[in-house]
């Protein structure tokens, strides 16, 4: 039997991530807890747009997953604002680590053809395969 998410997962995901670029960011923050990160930082470690790595961690610090940290840059850490927020993020970091199609899928705004369209696309095909 396939796994389910629970209802708690399923809400936070649509809830709190609104992409799979947030939930891209969002683990990355997760792996490194005690790292402070500003945008440019977030561009070098996942290759999105500075712009779009700044849009997003503004989102998640929006959604209380993130704290903020004003210097010459704003920084931010992962640093939920209740434990439940927390446990949330974290079952879902580690749902994407066992079954990354069952997360994804779950996205806000994703579909299985544009996810059949997206794995296709890392498909190696030989020349005759055409």
């Amino acid at each position: 039997m396939p796994e389910q998410l629970s209802p708690q997962v399923m809400a936070f995901m649509t809830t709190r991530l609104r992409s799979g670029e947030a939930l891209q960011v969002l683990m990355l923050l997760v792996q490194s807890p005690e790292r402070w990160w500003d945008a440019a930082a977030v561009r070098r470690e996942t290759g999105l747009s500075q712009g779009v790595a700044g849009r997003l961690l503004h989102q998640l610090a929006s959604a209380n997953l993130l704290d903020i940290r004003v210097t010459g840059d704003v920084r931010y850490q992962f640093a939920p604002g209740t434990p439940e927020l927390r446990a949330e993020a974290l079952a879902v970091c580690d749902l994407y680590f066992r079954t990354p199609w069952l997360i994804v899928s779950a996205l806000p705004g994703v579909n299985r053809r544009s996810l059949a369209d997206f794995a296709d696309a890392f498909r190696i095909r030989r020349d005759d395969d055409r």
